[in-house]
């Protein structure tokens, strides 16, 4: 069947709010000062100027301190939430030597890890239905020619593959293919001892062209 993505769901909160392109912000102007404050100014500062008397009286934003901005903030559309798995570790084995009755292993106590994750479903279901992609992202398989009488296949993006096609046969009328690529590399967390590491795990999708992945 016919899902709903995100950003149907975000028009649907648009007309919620009178229709407006920058609802949960009354206008333009409005979101203008907001988006200037999220990216100049720290909390404490844009209190202060959301309470000035010029501010309240000229400006007039929908939002009269930083407590009621945020909450307008929270109302903005977001991605898939976050969500926290704790992870029991196996400790290593640690050899401590031999004795005259038997070998002796030592297992090393394990940790508890926190692991916070995003439904990877909910992820590829974003990509594929976020309008900003539009121009940049495929639903169906293509073939492509350096010649005008194609007869010399140039596959580049991964729509051109001839596995894109084999698959496509196989599904049913109306489905699309969505290629799911990872990636994960080891990051440093702490600045100061350096003992603090992550492994983020990156998703990305098939279907959107190499310059925009």
């Amino acid at each position: 069947g016919k899902g709903e993505t995100a950003f149907e769901k975000m028009k649907e909160l648009q007309d919620c709010f009178g229709g407006s392109a920058y609802s949960p912000f009354e206008d333009r102007e409005d979101w203008e000062l907001a988006q200037w404050l999220i990216d100049n100014i720290n909390q404490r500062a844009a209190d202060e100027f959301l309470k000035l008397p010029v501010t309240r009286s000229r400006l007039r934003p929908s939002y009269r301190s930083n407590y009621t901005f945020m909450k307008v903030i929270d109302k903005l559309p977001t991605g898939p939430e976050w969500r926290c798995e704790l992870v029991h570790t196996r400790g290593e084995f640690e050899d401590i030597g031999h004795d005259q009755e038997r070998d002796e292993d030592h297992t090393m106590e394990g940790e508890e890890v926190e692991l916070w994750v995003h439904d990877p479903v909910a992820c590829v279901r974003e990509l594929t239905g976020n309008p900003a992609f539009d121009g940049e992202i495929a639903y169906a398989p293509e073939k492509a020619f350096t010649d005008l009488h194609g007869t010399t296949r140039r596959y580049d993006e991964m729509w051109t593959g001839d596995w894109w096609w084999e698959t496509q046969r196989r599904l049913p009328s109306g489905s699309t293919v969505a290629p799911v690529i990872l990636a994960s590399d080891k990051t440093e967390l702490s600045r100061f001892k350096g003992d603090k590491n992550a492994w983020p795990v990156y998703l990305s999708i098939g279907n959107l062209s190499k310059e925009v992945r």
